[in-house]
């Protein structure tokens, strides 16, 4: 039973160290990008500057300290307290926001937003296993852990709920000249594979659309309304 216990907590460490080391290096490596996410965030617009250092920085700050024994436990509520910010901001997004910006790029980048908060969610619970664990090695009292934890979850959830609301007062309110771009404007509706780059846009009449082509130029190929298929004709030139 204690060989199972410390490997849970050697995965939740390694696992951690891993996971923010490899996220604050692609956000260092992107920077301008990733400051521009946050821009776009329908959350956190207003203090976008301000957030993209400070969670490189917590971030590779957690990853130092797990790796240090006399400090995990500390560092391991800060990975609590980390991963339940995302949590929750991710939840309102899905919930609360008037929009659902792309995704982030990084390690977790084929991901949808749902999946994100599952994925965050174990990565909490992971926490808070290991955080009993390592406590009840101590002989700390489970009615302290309990506090501990809440507060932790609480502080976090509640310092990111500020953030929301006051982010949308002054995007709203204040006008501090950060502007957000509009979310999605082109919707893929139909498409179809031309299986090949020559082709070029040549003229419609109504739904109807025809692709010259630079590589056959007396080709005609039409493009039917529904783009399922299309019909390819030969343009014949008088002598």
């Amino acid at each position: 039973m204690k060989n199972f216990r410390y490997i849970i907590i050697q995965f939740t460490v390694y696992f951690h160290v891993l996971l923010f080391t490899y996220a604050a290096i692609s956000k260092l490596l992107d920077f301008e990008n990733f400051q521009i996410q946050l821009a776009q965030s329908p959350l956190l617009s207003a203090y976008a500057g301000i957030i993209s250092y400070a969670v490189i920085t917590i971030e590779l700050l957690i990853a130092l300290l797990l790796c240090i024994n006399k400090t995990r436990l500390f560092s391991i509520y800060g990975t609590l307290f980390l991963m339940t910010g995302f949590t929750v901001y991710i939840y309102l997004i899905l919930n609360y926001s008037d929009f659902i910006p792309c995704s982030c790029g990084g390690i977790l980048e084929k991901l949808d937003w749902s999946q994100h908060l599952v994925f965050n969610f174990i990565c909490v619970i992971l926490s808070l296993l290991s955080i009993y664990i390592l406590e009840k090695s101590l002989s700390i009292n489970w009615k302290q852990t309990f506090v501990f934890t809440f507060f932790t979850i609480l502080l976090s959830s509640v310092f990111l709920y500020i953030l929301f609301i006051n982010s949308e007062y002054i995007i709203k309110k204040e006008n501090n000249f950060t502007r957000r771009f509009i979310p999605h404007p082109i919707s893929n509706e139909k498409n179809i594979n031309l299986k090949a780059s020559t082709f070029y846009f040549a003229g419609n009449n109504g739904d109807t659309i025809f692709l010259g082509n630079r590589k056959a130029p007396l080709l005609l190929t039409t493009i039917n309304p529904d783009f399922k298929n299309y019909k390819i004709d030969t343009l014949k030139i008088p002598e």
